[in-house]
């Protein structure tokens, strides 16, 4: 009951704060203006990760016996860093070095503190354990890159939030039924704030995240994820028990890591910065495709759960590698099929002009 309480509770809070936030941004101008990077042709308000950060903070504190609440300090405290990272970049932007710099110590924290980590590759290319000199920076890198990877799919309206919903909550479900209770009222907290938030996030949005809410997730997504390799073997959730966690993660993360992977080898492969923004993101083409943000997003989402649900069904079947190679398979059949659908359609390797009207322009920025 607490936990159907604190669902509640988050998505009451950030559903009261939205219209603040909304208003006192565009009251004091603060506001996520069109440029040569962006697609979005009207000035946003983009500080609905603050909504997010605060409803579901107010839930977890109200739920979490202070006993267990103690479990999560560490976390919480890079969480919080995260959070004013966030704010700062999104009212001032931030130097890509200060922003690394701030999410390292953030993982560090949560790596070296409260031991959430890639203790080795789970059997995974034949790879076993890792020593704890090198496990430990390589998480760091993990939890980095993947924090980041979240932040990049934060590009048409609905779509980050709803990805974070489907992780989460499939993380939630894998918590409680393990008995890590605290962490399932984090993960179950977050998604009453979503849902709030895509109630103003949906197509034409009236508030974005910004790098406030995109990292806050892409944070706490992956460093649960992490978690969710580590306890998760042997589970049994419903009809499904899981023996290849870290293929079953990869899965339910599909979208940010497949979307980042297949951005930068495009824009490696034509000479460019990694770092670099483009149009070239899986969003990005499905809009060039005539799908409004709302199609995108719904396609997406099924995309995700699709590749989620196949891993679940075969995974007692098969070990890590073998799931692996059919995901990978998966994706890449995904990236054939868009890309010659954008060659029919003749956008492939062009830059798509910024177009002049239509409610489907609302795009975040988002590398």
């Amino acid at each position: 009951m607490s936990i159907i309480i604190s669902i509640i509770a988050a998505f009451i809070v950030t559903f009261i704060l939205l219209p603040i936030i909304i208003k006192v941004s565009r009251s004091v101008d603060l506001l996520d203006a069109p440029d040569r990077r962006k697609i979005h042709r009207v000035s946003t308000p983009a500080l609905g990760g603050i909504g997010i950060f605060v409803g579901f903070m107010v839930a977890v504190f109200m739920a979490v016996p202070l006993a267990e609440l103690a479990t999560l300090k560490f976390f919480l405290f890079g969480l919080i860093i995260i959070f004013f990272m966030g704010i700062r970049d999104d009212i001032s932007s931030l130097m890509a070095k200060h922003k690394l710099l701030a999410q390292v110590f953030a993982a560090f924290l949560v790596v070296y503190f409260s031991d959430i980590r890639l203790t080795g590759f789970y059997g995974m290319f034949g790879i076993g354990e890792m020593p704890e000199w090198f496990s430990i920076p390589f998480t760091i890198f993990v939890l980095v890159g993947l924090t980041n990877s979240f932040n990049l799919i934060d590009g048409i309206d609905g779509l980050a939030g709803t990805i974070g919903i489907l992780i989460l909550s499939f993380f939630g479900w894998v918590f409680l039924t393990g008995g890590y209770y605290a962490y399932s009222v984090l993960c179950l907290s977050v998604v009453g704030s979503l849902f709030a938030f895509l109630l103003y996030n949906w197509n034409p949005s009236r508030v974005f995240m910004g790098d406030t809410g995109s990292m806050i997730l892409g944070f706490i997504i992956s460093s649960l994820a992490i978690l969710f390799i580590n306890v998760a073997p042997g589970m049994t959730l419903g009809y499904f028990e899981i023996t290849s966690s870290v293929s079953v993660c990869i899965a339910a993360l599909i979208l940010p890591i497949f979307d980042t992977v297949r951005v930068f080898t495009i824009r490696f492969s034509n000479g460019k910065n990694p770092l670099d923004p483009d149009r070239n993101h899986l969003h990005h083409g499905l809009l060039k495709l005539g799908l409004n943000h709302a199609q995108a997003t719904i396609f997406l989402g099924l995309f995700n759960l699709l590749i989620l649900s196949m891993a679940l069904l075969l995974d007692p079947y098969l070990g890590n590698g073998s799931l692996m190679l059919i995901i990978t398979a998966m994706c890449v059949g995904v990236t054939m099929t868009l890309g010659y659908k954008l060659k029919r359609k003749g956008h492939l390797g062009k830059i798509t002009p910024v177009a002049t009207k239509s409610s489907d322009l609302y795009i975040s920025k988002s590398a």
